[in-house]
């Protein structure tokens, strides 16, 4: 029994320390203590702990100058053990690269975390209206076309659970929100093969979305253009579709899928 309770700690543990880390993000790479204490809604003793255990590992750092922590290099490092192992930036890359050529607008890529899609490859084009992308940046699962291509394509159970679980954010007048939507839309999307997206996370960007399987059939990515709403026509539309479903069954492909 006592075996048991020292094990549901330790799990525990992990989990506010995993918690910890999602708090650092391109806008917001480093915390003082007391900041982050506070995001994550624990006593200071507590984030020191958590915060003392990842420096240990080279997760985290501190500057002893500014009294902030920061991602350490460990987390580079087991970026690169897990991209030599299972490459997929690098085979996501080239193909966003090629969307933003053919289609003159943004092109990113994304994996599924718990929270949306982790966007870790982007391309704008060249020209002085465009979607602007953050590196890092979590596309919610309601309001993107990547977030809503991957709901419908996920394992079974995963949407139901998500939408149970969670309390559905607004972004937009033409966010969805209300289960049943979300629901109803994830079957259209399946049976098309594509997510299309208009205004629901940002008013003037419409998305395009495809999934990217891997050999077991499970979604490992998705690839997508945001679009400048003004531009859109019924004949890019069009294009933009094919080119996106194109670059994810390639993509697919590639990763033996």
């Amino acid at each position: 029994m006592e075996a048991k309770k020292n094990q549901q700690s330790s799990m525990k543990t992990i989990d506010k320390a995993l918690r910890l880390l999602g708090f650092f993000t391109i806008e917001t790479p480093e915390y003082r203590l007391s900041d982050i204490a506070r995001a994550a809604d624990v006593d200071k003793a507590t984030a020191l702990r958590i915060l003392n255990s990842l420096s240990s590992g080279g997760l985290v750092e501190h500057d002893p100058d500014t009294k902030k922590y920061r991602l350490g290099t460990a987390v580079l490092r087991l970026a690169r053990i897990r991209e030599t192992c299972s490459p997929i930036v690098s085979v996501l890359q080239p193909l966003v690269d090629r969307l933003a050529e053919s289609t003159g607008e943004s092109a990113h890529a994304g994996l599924p975390s718990d929270n949306g899609i982790a966007t870790i490859a982007i391309c704008e084009p060249n020209r002085a209206t465009r979607v602007r992308i953050e590196q890092t940046q979590i596309l919610p699962f309601n309001a993107t076309a990547s977030g809503l291509v991957f709901l419908a394509f996920s394992s079974t159970g995963f949407a139901d659970r998500w939408l149970s679980k969670s309390k559905i954010q607004s972004f937009t007048d033409e966010t969805l929100v209300d289960a049943a939507d979300v629901k109803k839309r994830l079957a259209d999307i399946k049976s098309k093969g594509f997510a299309y997206s208009a205004g629901s996370f940002e008013p003037d960007v419409v998305g395009f979305a495809a999934p990217v399987f891997d050999w077991h059939l499970n979604v490992v990515a998705t690839i997508a253009v945001a679009c400048v709403r003004s531009r859109l026509t019924s004949q890019n539309r069009k294009q933009i579709e094919n080119l996106v479903v194109a670059a994810a069954a390639e993509a697919t492909a590639t990763l033996g899928g």
